[in-house]
């Protein structure tokens, strides 16, 4: 559990980050967003105190940070910024050994946890391990920016822009491995971005930023229906809210009964992608299957308005 409470900084007169707060249950990730110069990265580098906050505090599990020693503290705490800061002259296996080598791991354990990362991204060891930074992709490097973030095992990760440097495709397939190994580890996770469309992709929470003050803290739900200002409510997207709101909402969740002609859907596909394929199909309904392939149902596009309509 992480508490922020009443976080301030200033820098002469500007005023970059103004009363926040907020809390971040375990497990949980929290994206931050906001247009540019609105406090997000500030707020971020005060939670590892990356940045000393002038009023307020953190409280990790309890405990205030300023009481924990800040080399500690850091070790703790994984942080991956866009362009994911890779040493250059150090292998990939080097890379993500920084944290375990400076807390004292032996070899044999640092090795274990170096191949254990690079399997769990999908990044064979014999391969990457001793390839340099590079030598790799941009969707490589961010994999084995964030591994290198997760190595000593933080019960927290803190992610400033993370995707912000890759292509929109790999971009896409970037937040869903981060989705899938989150779900595996349970990290808790505060991102921050500017890009909506990410923030309601990866967030259980969001916390909304303008001005250097938080305007609103709610599930991506909530944000979309009940906006708290004006600014909330334009960042959203008025056009954008329906779909939105469907994209949150899987097919199982609206499954009828029956069969239909088709391509069946997935039922943990989002309703939003429902939808689309039903009218680039041109068809009124399309079979629904388990993760096995087997028909469990039928999905609508009658069936997606009705339960679409008391979500807004």
């Amino acid at each position: 559990m992480i508490e922020i409470e009443n976080l301030s900084k200033r820098y002469g007169d500007n005023i970059v980050v103004d009363d926040v707060s907020f809390t971040v249950g375990d497990g949980e990730i929290v994206v931050v967003v906001g247009t540019s110069g609105a406090g997000k990265s500030t707020l971020l580098r005060m939670i590892n105190r990356l940045v000393a906050p002038d009023a307020g505090r953190v409280l990790i599990d309890g405990q205030d940070t300023t009481t924990i020693p800040e080399d500690e503290l850091r070790h703790r705490i994984g942080y991956v910024i866009q362009g994911y800061g890779l040493f250059p002259h150090r292998t990939v296996a080097q890379n993500i050994a920084t944290v375990p080598r400076l807390l004292g791991w032996d070899k044999a354990r640092i090795a274990a946890r170096v191949e254990e990362l690079l399997d769990l991204f999908q990044l064979d060891p014999g391969e990457f391990a001793q390839k340099f930074p590079h030598q790799l992709s941009g969707g490589q490097q961010q994999r084995v920016g964030v591994a290198r973030a997760l190595a000593a095992k933080p019960a927290l990760l803190l992610m400033d822009e993370p995707f912000g440097a890759l292509d929109p495709v790999i971009r896409g397939k970037a937040q869903d491995d981060l989705l899938a190994i989150q779900r595996r580890l349970g990290t808790t996770i505060v991102l921050v971005t500017h890009d909506m469309n990410e923030a309601f992709h990866l967030g259980d929470r969001i916390a909304v930023m303008d001005g250097a003050r938080l305007l609103q803290y709610a599930t991506p739900a909530q944000l979309l229906t009940h906006p708290a200002e004006a600014f909330v409510e334009q960042l959203v997207g008025t056009v954008e809210r329906p779909f939105r709101l469907l994209s949150l909402v899987t097919v199982k969740d609206a499954m009828e009964p029956g069969s239909a002609d088709g391509e069946p859907i997935t039922v943990s596909a989002t309703l939003r992608d429902a939808l689309a394929q039903l009218i680039w199909r041109g068809r009124p309904a399309l079979p629904v299957a388990d993760a096995s392939g087997a028909p469990i149902g039928r999905i609508s596009v009658d069936g997606i308005l009705k339960h679409g309509r008391p979500l807004a």
